[in-house]
């Protein structure tokens, strides 16, 4: 791996001001200051005392990581109950925790950035950059785990990855929020350890109950045509998860945005909220092959009692789907969101190709035509080819307001949303 070319990036990166001033970057998120609440208190500045500091510490301890760049030498195995891992800044660029290449077979054994197995650990302030597998590996007996103003580039696998006990069970109360989860330059090429080629999700969890993931941006997770892996969700809760929420996330160029569940296995997930995300992906994206075989924005697979409420989606003709249900929807709620693609429910296979393909789509849009916007045009929006999907307001005359939702009072910039609304993550006033 070329560590020159990558800490030069990051340097670019970081010129680039505070709170993305160009949200399609893989800058840091503006996040409110984490304060320190643990009385002991260990500094470290060099890779060795982080590593001692961490095999070394008691429970409520909070270790300081002074900014500059650490080579990892071997995961960071955390295994102490109540342990913070920060760095010294409130940014997320300043600390840079670097692995020896996604796409390293001569790993050296950096095959994690942090390897997690206690409770209410937080990780947060820093950066990891360039894991063969998975820069933050969640194991079964961990719970509640807090994510915060961490920016992952290039991971092998799964950035953020959270596996159950034995039993399933998985682990419980996960919070990710004001972090970067991106691609610098497309995801892995190789085939890591048998999974096959393309093998990659944001936030992975299995069996998890009551995960918070907000305030997020996921960036370039568009795998090349004749990958094994082709639709890869950004944010993958399955196998069991519950009650996950999901709001105020952007995703640019991602394959998948959002899957709750992804087979028909009885409550892949059950419950749980997808609210005011930004979902956009260039025009082009997908070759005609891919869009042919390609599905849906958001997934609800077989997870009953979901509500999905006021998301914007642009897919600009990459998907022919921005939301599909699938499988058991039982109590499923779609309402309030914008999107330029159809919103369907595809009781199985022949169902959806037959939407696909024809023109029974608008049967299965239609129950969802008088709660949603599925006709959005790029030029309603303040400035789509950077990223600002807020309603212009030339749109205003040609969009229908829709009725407030109690479970998503506020919009995407927590603007209390009024009683005549427009769909979408924002709340634009429309002319009374």
């Amino acid at each position: 791996m070329n560590y020159k070319k990558l800490l030069f990036s990051i340097f670019i990166l970081s010129l680039s001001g505070p709170a993305f001033s160009n949200p399609l970057r893989e800058n840091c998120v503006a996040a409110p200051e984490l304060p320190i609440s643990d009385t002991n208190v260990v500094n470290v500045d060099n890779v060795r005392s982080l590593y001692r500091a961490v095999n070394n510490a008691a429970e409520n301890t909070t270790i300081v990581v002074r900014p500059g760049t650490y080579r990892l030498t071997a995961p960071i195995s955390i295994t102490t109950d109540n342990l913070t891992v920060r760095g010294l800044d409130t940014r997320c660029d300043q600390v840079v925790l670097i692995g020896q290449g996604m796409d390293n077979q001569n790993h050296k054994g950096v095959r994690f950035g942090f390897w997690v197995n206690a409770k209410n650990t937080t990780i947060a302030n820093l950066t990891i950059a360039e894991v063969y597998n998975h820069p933050i590996q969640i194991n079964g007996d961990a719970e509640s785990p807090r994510i915060y103003n961490v920016r992952m580039l290039n991971a092998g696998q799964q950035f953020v990855k959270s596996n159950p006990q034995p039993s399933g069970q998985g682990v419980n109360f996960g919070v990710v929020e004001y972090s970067v989860m991106a691609y610098t330059d497309g995801p892995p090429k190789t085939n890591h350890e048998g999974s096959g080629t393309g093998y990659t999700n944001g936030v992975d969890v299995h069996g998890g109950r009551a995960w918070r993931i907000r305030n997020n941006r996921f960036i370039n997770f568009h795998t090349p045509d004749g990958s094994d892996h082709l639709w890869n969700a950004a944010i993958l809760m399955w196998r069991g998860a519950s009650d996950t929420v999901a709001e105020k996330n952007l995703f640019v160029n991602v394959d998948r945005a959002i899957a709750y569940g992804l087979g028909d296995r009885g409550g892949d997930h059950r419950g749980g909220v997808i609210r005011n995300n930004l979902i956009v992906m260039t025009p082009g994206l997908y070759s005609v092959t891919r869009r042919w075989a390609a599905d849906a924005a958001i997934l609800v697979w077989d997870s009953p009692g979901t509500l999905v409420l006021h998301n914007t989606i642009v897919t600009n003709r990459n998907t022919p789907f921005a939301i599909e249900s699938r499988f058991n929807n039982a109590g499923v709620v779609i309402k309030n969101n914008l999107t330029d693609a159809p919103i369907v429910h595809s009781p199985n296979k022949i169902a959806r190709e037959a939407c696909k393909f024809t023109r029974l789509c608008r049967d299965y849009t239609l129950a969802f035509a008088k709660d949603n916007e599925l006709e959005a045009e790029a030029a309603w929006f303040v400035d789509l080819k950077n990223g600002d999907l807020r309603l212009h307001e030339k749109a205003l005359p040609f969009i229908r307001p829709v009725r407030l939702n109690q479970n998503a009072p506020l919009d995407y910039n927590d603007r209390q949303r009024k009683a005549k609304i427009t769909p979408g993550a924002f709340q634009t006033d429309l002319p009374r």
